[in-house]
């Protein structure tokens, strides 16, 4: 248990990636030595063999065409010239009979000859292949037929083998201990390479986390997996001070639009205290304060609405919603505030466009656009509303001949609390146009406003108006098949 709490594991990964690196480079001169210790093993063994074998057939052949005398002189020859301590050589009879040996006082566990000839039979075969250990060595040898009555027993120390081989397993520990120590250099090396990146963008979260909001990681060659990194960290760093800054202004623009009517509340609330007047001055200062409450009561809704439908934690989208119809009823409802105004709004809607959605927002989300396009036309204007199929989507446009929207501004009317200066002296939050693209991209759409449409590409294809449209909003949402 002492042991087991003392062992302690590399956490960094520049660690861990050092000690990868080692352990592949040891995995992989393993291998290199096992395979190169196998070959030369088996290379020795080969030519071994290969050498008796020779030597066999060539005294086979000296007997089969010079004769008994001449294979004695050759076996003698071989006893004179060859190491008694690494070599020995017997010719026998296969009755056991000795002829001619070299010294094998050394050489003792030997096979007698007929033994030998006795392994020669079984085997059914003129050679027979057999290693011996004799003492620390190990010994190769053969036993082979001269002829019907001749054994020739020859035997090979493979102690060169056995030199070759120790020599190579100390080379080989030589090597390995010079370079697992460079091994482990390089793997650190190679391991602090590829986390630099990632330290960059550690020391980037760092200054982002103290406030540095605009600083970046630079792009260096720290690999493609590292500079992809780099290049999302980078952007969620920009999204972040995007988030930041947009909350600083919707705080301002809280801040601003809560101050007024607060300061109504105030202002009236001093001027009932300061005041002498009847009871019936006091029930208007109170219905005034009301009207104030619920603009801010109305203001904090929307917030909240907003907020849930940009997270889309409503009740899950499970009906499915006949757009057409409720684009109809939207346009009913608004239809005796633009006769108030003689505002022309005409509809060119078509039948059983269907959406899988939640009907109530999506309710609110048109009702947001065709209450903007009536507040902000003025007197005889026109308001066109179209619905159609287009390929797997279906599309609301909503368009209008109102004050229009300046060209600077188009990019931030779908913030939240922002209003065009055009827009000021109209009543809102500025909070509309915001829920109501939330909406549309929880059910998988978007809202976008265009330009005024040219004549070759427009989404009012229907439309017969002479009047330039200074405001066209459409609405895209993924379109259903209607169930009956």
């Amino acid at each position: 248990m002492f042991l087991k709490n003392r062992i302690s594991y590399p956490t960094s990964l520049a660690a861990r990636l050092t000690l990868w690196y080692a352990s592949s480079l040891l995995l992989l001169f393993g291998l290199l030595f096992f395979s190169l210790y196998v070959a030369m093993a088996t290379s020795f063994d080969r030519e071994m063999n290969e050498d008796l074998l020779d030597d066999v057939e060539e005294l086979q052949d000296i007997y089969q065409e010079l004769g008994i005398a001449s294979l004695l002189r050759e076996v003698n020859q071989e006893i004179l010239t060859e190491d008694p301590d690494h070599f020995f050589i017997r010719l026998s009879e296969t009755n056991g009979n000795v002829i001619l040996q070299s010294d094998l006082s050394g050489w003792s566990g030997l096979l007698d000859p007929y033994s030998l000839y006795q392994i020669l039979l079984t085997h059914e075969d003129e050679f027979y292949l057999h290693r011996i250990k004799h003492e620390s060595l190990e010994v190769q040898t053969i036993t082979g037929l001269i002829s019907d009555d001749l054994i020739i027993y020859l035997g090979e120390s493979m102690e060169a083998k056995t030199e070759v081989l120790t020599l190579l397993l100390t080379v080989s520990l030589v090597v390995f201990t010079t370079l697992l120590p460079i091994g482990v250099l390089i793997g650190r090396w190679m391991s602090s390479k590829a986390v630099s990146g990632i330290k960059e963008v550690s020391r980037a979260a760092d200054k982002i986390a103290q406030g540095s909001l605009d600083f970046r990681v630079d792009l260096n060659a720290h690999g493609d997996e590292v500079i992809e990194l780099i290049h999302k960290f980078n952007d969620m760093a920009d999204q972040i001070r995007k988030l930041i800054s947009e909350m600083r202004e919707m705080t301002d623009n809280i801040a601003h639009d809560l101050r007024s009517p607060l300061a109504r509340i105030r202002a009236i609330s001093e001027t009932v205290l300061s005041s002498s007047e009847a009871q019936q001055d006091y029930k208007k200062a109170a219905s005034d304060t009301l009207e104030e409450c619920d603009r801010l009561l109305h203001m904090i809704n929307m917030t909240l609405d907003v907020a849930e439908a940009e997270a889309n934690v409503r009740e899950p989208i499970t009906e499915d919603v006949n757009l057409s119809e409720l684009t109809e009823d939207a346009c009913e409802l608004y239809c005796p505030l633009a006769e108030t105004k003689q505002i022309k709004l005409s509809t060119h809607l078509e039948d059983n466009c269907s959406v899988r959605g939640n009907k109530h927002t999506l309710q609110r989300m048109l009702t947001n656009l065709i209450d903007n396009a009536v507040k902000y036309t003025p007197e005889h204007g026109e308001i066109l509303i179209e619905l159609c199929r287009s390929e797997n989507d279906a599309v609301v446009t909503i368009a209008d001949t109102g004050i229009g929207i300046p060209d600077p501004e188009k990019q931030r009317i779908f913030d939240r609390f922002y209003r065009c200066d055009q827009s000021r002296t109209q009543e809102g939050c500025g909070l509309g146009l915001s829920y109501s693209r939330a909406v549309a991209r929880a059910h998988g759409g978007d809202i976008t406003l265009q330009a005024q449409p040219s004549v070759s590409a427009s989404p009012l294809s229907h439309s017969s108006m002479s009047a330039a449209m200074n405001s066209v909003f459409v609405v895209s949402l993924p379109a259903s098949v209607m169930r009956n």
